[in-house]
């Protein structure tokens, strides 16, 4: 008789028994001692302080409530947000518990067993494992090192094919923060559309460029489009888990057959409002993570470290040793430095690392 706590017993789903997947639990830790944190993707310039002073004055009276599940003030605020660059209503956002939520449940729309998506590498690690774990097979178009890890829109096109099922692109790109040209990115959905595709660009460092190089634009004029943005970044309201969808009216609604109720809440819904309102407190994070990461990639490089190919306005980017048998995490933690290792993203390696822009460049040069 078969013992019910085996293994074997169990009716795990083979895709997830062949997944191996490294935990964020370490990463979102505070860093303890002396040590410059730069590794977790978070804002590390701070949230809108009218966000802040809207917190300290938020109603508690009413907690039994259940949030609305139809978020709808958060959800027109978005719509008058995007105004001058799309037309959208209320059924063109779907909010969830972050970005993250977000690309879940689009993956659940389009992704079966053995079907295929396609992308490019190094890039957002989360959604490539969520492909896996429903059983799809994610394809990536690797960016050549020797070209200082450039996107390249020719060879991701020269890959496309009917039988892939979504085209996912993270711009700026995580980890190198590079930002893809609205050019290449309407090329690229205007030539799945032409094979039934969906591109999904997944916009969670977004706030960190101007709303012109968003695909937001193009919204209204593909309809196998869908973009992805977060509170969690720019915005820096991070332990709320706020993000959206944009997407046609006609994706839409298949969207709500495998939507969750109750998916945000209701300080969470307000926040986010609040932080869109306050579009100077971004404009001037915007400034800051620009001044502070050329001084720290100039002062990289002058030390002869290699920088990938980034966003002046990004705070993330990639610095890499020109010795590949060099643990760059570790070489910069014995300084008192944590970043995340290039062993996390496929086509790096452990002689690079993602570095966060910290508020000071000063305190990462000093310790180099």
């Amino acid at each position: 008789m078969r013992n019910v706590g085996q293994e074997e017993s169990m009716n795990i789903r083979p895709a997830v028994r062949r997944l191996t997947r490294k935990s964020y639990e370490a990463e979102s830790e505070p860093a303890k001692g002396d040590v410059l944190d730069c590794a977790l993707g978070r804002n590390s310039f701070g949230t809108s302080p009218k966000v802040v002073e809207f917190a300290k004055h938020y109603d508690w009276s009413e907690l039994w409530h259940h949030p609305d599940t139809s978020y709808r003030d958060l959800k027109q605020q978005i719509c008058h947000f995007w105004s001058d660059y799309a037309d959208l209503t209320v059924a063109n956002i779907k909010v969830a518990n972050g970005s993250c939520v977000v690309l879940s449940r689009l993956n659940k729309l389009f992704i079966e067993p053995g079907v295929k998506v396609l992308g490019y590498m190094p890039q957002f690690k989360e959604y490539m494992v969520e492909v896996m774990v429903l059983g799809g097979n994610y394809e990536a178009v690797p960016l050549d090192r020797r070209e200082n890890f450039r996107f390249n829109p020719d060879r991701l096109l020269s890959r496309i094919k009917p039988d892939h099922c979504i085209v996912y692109i993270d711009n700026p790109n995580n980890p190198t923060g590079q930002l893809i040209s609205l050019s290449d990115v309407e090329t690229i959905v205007k030539e799945a559309a032409r094979k039934d595709i969906v591109v999904i660009i997944d916009e969670a460092y977004g706030d960190y460029v101007e709303e012109k190089y968003s695909a937001v634009n193009l919204i209204n004029k593909y309809k196998n489009l869908v973009v992805t943005r977060t509170f969690t970044k720019g915005y820096g309201i991070g332990r709320f888990r706020v993000g959206y969808a944009i997407l046609p009216t006609e994706l839409g609604d298949y969207y709500n057959r495998i939507e969750l109720p109750f998916s945000v809440s209701t300080l969470g819904a307000a926040l986010a409002r609040e932080a869109i309102l306050d579009q100077d407190f971004i404009l001037s994070l915007r400034q800051q993570v620009k001044i502070e990461k050329e001084k720290l990639t100039q002062g990289l490089s002058q030390r002869g470290y290699l920088i990938g190919e980034t966003c002046p306005s990004c705070p993330i980017f990639i610095v890499g040793h020109k010795t590949e048998s060099v643990d760059l995490k570790e070489e910069l933690l014995s300084t008192g430095i944590l970043t995340t290792s290039g062993t996390d993203w496929k086509n790096l390696g452990k002689n690079y690392v993602r570095v966060n822009t910290p508020p000071r460049a000063e305190d990462f040069l000093a310790r180099r």
